[in-house]
């Protein structure tokens, strides 16, 4: 039927048009789980959704309950979370698809992603999902509705922050609107709490670049998670022009050279957890994160990457650190040499 964004599904929900399976993913998790959010509201709240794990997905199970009649609701709504098509025997992506197949007009099957990266580690304008899990995706397109949530442009988010600055009873200069667009990487969740917060610093007055330049706490996490990206990844040109940005922010070395290591920790344990089958939620559990975009972004930073590669470039930092606390070296210097060093490991 349709291949959409996040709009248009709110559109496709208020004509009351719903459609019989429903695919989400995207890089924007937040997104993701918002799209969902909408279908279960939609269908009546949560307890008129059967959930079903994707990792360990039981299709007798899932068969069976596709095949069930409401009984206090319109619909018999079906979610199942982070399946991926190429963990699946080829026998099971088969029955997968006869089940889709076979969805009645009183049953909604949801899929949504986001504790695994669908692309494969592809990157780019061209990336798509993986050969199996497109197969799904593209079945579900023609016979339901498939949402791709990737963050937007920049031109248009910053358009979408103009309008929520108004609603609180602010203004913002379309520069400064780019400004915090970028220095929250395009994520929504980000975006929407410094909104809030430089709304109620501002309070119905003007919200400028320079303030977002000295407000918007994400500045130095953003650039440091594009510095280890860029490490990891091997982009050189990336890599120091993050060095220059945070050499350039003034801040403390033992601080600056901590938060890469403790970045460096997060994409190491997401690595570990990815390779071991575990999910986002796993993480945050384990480790006691309180939010889940650091581990989310980690997930991300981590495809194609080994916890023993990443160890790599923590002992690097942890050498640097030593040196460093000897008194006898220029930091700043010390710290450009622990990066070019990271990047030909």
């Amino acid at each position: 039927m349709a291949l959409i964004d996040e709009k248009n599904l709110q559109n496709q929900i208020k004509s009351g048009e719903l459609s019989n399976l429903y695919y989400f993913y995207g890089s924007d998790i937040l997104a993701v789980e918002t799209c969902v959010k909408k279908i279960i509201k939609a269908v009546g709240g949560a307890e008129n959704i059967t959930r079903l794990d994707g990792q360990n997905l039981d299709l007798n199970q899932l068969a069976d309950e596709a095949e069930l009649c409401p009984m206090f609701a319109d619909y018999n709504c079906i979610h199942i979370h982070d399946c991926n098509a190429d963990s699946l025997k080829e026998n099971d992506r088969k029955a997968l698809l006869e089940i889709l197949k076979q969805v009645s007009g009183q049953t909604i099957l949801m899929f949504d992603v986001t504790g695994f990266d669908i692309y494969g580690g592809k990157t780019g304008k061209n990336k798509k999902p993986t050969d199996k899990n497109k197969k799904i995706i593209d079945y579900i397109t023609k016979a339901g509705t498939v949402c791709i949530c990737e963050p937007k442009p920049v031109s248009q988010i910053a358009t979408e922050i103009i309008s929520k600055a108004k609603k609180q009873g602010c203004t913002i200069e379309r520069s400064a609107a780019m400004a915090l667009a970028m220095q929250c990487n395009c994520q929504t969740l980000m975006i929407q709490n410094e909104l809030d917060k430089l709304c109620s610093f501002v309070n119905g007055g003007i919200i400028t670049e320079q303030l977002i330049l000295e407000m918007v706490t994400p500045q130095l996490e953003t650039t440091v998670y594009n510095l280890t990206a860029a490490v990891l990844k091997h982009r050189a040109s990336d890599a120091m022009k993050a060095v220059e940005e945070l050499l350039a922010l003034r801040i403390e070395m033992p601080y600056l050279m901590a938060v890469v290591s403790g970045c460096l920790i997060d994409i190491q344990r997401a690595s570990a957890a990815r390779k071991d089958g575990r999910t986002v939620q796993d993480v945050m559990s384990d480790f006691g994160y309180k939010f889940s975009l650091a581990v989310e972004r980690s997930f991300r930073d981590s495809m194609g990457e080994t916890p023993e590669h990443i160890a790599e470039c923590l002992n690097l930092l942890c050498d640097a650190e030593k040196k460093m606390h000897t008194g006898t070296v220029d930091e700043r210097v010390l710290f450009e040499k622990t990066v070019i060093e990271m990047l030909r490991r």
